[in-house]
Parts: structure tokens; C-alpha cells; sequence
């Protein structure tokens, strides 16, 4: 038995979003505030300007994120990597002094 969608999923739609400069229609800008070729030309690039100043602090901050991540990791590994080496070297003598203890018990040393 083929099982189907329920009708409402059957319709795609597509959603369009602009942002940034993009958002912005400069052509009634300068028909609203009668600006010449040149003033529109140096608002657009203004609002680019901005907007990179805007993605340059926006991945900053995703980087400073990151490196504090990376150092908790690192030294959240350093410190498991420590705690089983202790745990090993620990084991290591329990079990030579335990056989050593039931090796003198059956006289065998």
C-alpha cells in the first residue's frame, strides 16, 4: 500500500527574502528625496560599507565562539587522556602486587 502526503504538502511554494542592501530600492530613494545619479551612487555604497563592516564583526564574534570551543575541548581531552593514564598505571600495579600475593600464596616464589 502506498502511503500519500496529506494534500496541504502537495503544493510547493517558494519564499523570497532579501536583506541588506538588496532590500532597499534605490530608484524611489532618489525619486523620493530627488537625489542625482552621484548621491545615489555613494548611498549604495555606503549601505556597503555598512554591511560588510556588519559581516566582518558577525564573524568575529562566530570566531572567538569557536576558539572557545576549541580550547574547552582540548583541554577537556587533556584531562581525560591524563585521568586514563593514571587509571592504567594504577591497574597496572594492583595487578602485580596481586599476583605477586597469590603467587607467594601457592609458593610458587
Amino acid at each position: 500500500m502506498i502511503r500519500r502526503p496529506p494534500r496541504s504538502t502537495l503544493f510547493p511554494y517558494t519564499t523570497l527574502f532579501r536583506s541588506g542592501e538588496h532590500a532597499i530600492d534605490y530608484q524611489n530613494v532618489a525619486q523620493k528625496e530627488k537625489l542625482t545619479e552621484l548621491q545615489l551612487r555613494v548611498r549604495q555604497l555606503l549601505d556597503q560599507v555598512e554591511q560588510i563592516t556588519k559581516e566582518q564583526n558577525y564573524q568575529r564574534y562566530r570566531e572567538e565562539r569557536f576558539r572557545q570551543t576549541s580550547e574547552s575541548t582540548n583541554s577537556r581531552v587533556l584531562w581525560w587522556s591524563t585521568s586514563q593514564t593514571v587509571i592504567l598505571v594504577v591497574m597496572g600495579f594492583w595487578q602485580m602486587r596481586h599476583l605477586k600475593s597469590f603467587f607467594e600464596a601457592k609458593k610458587l616464589v
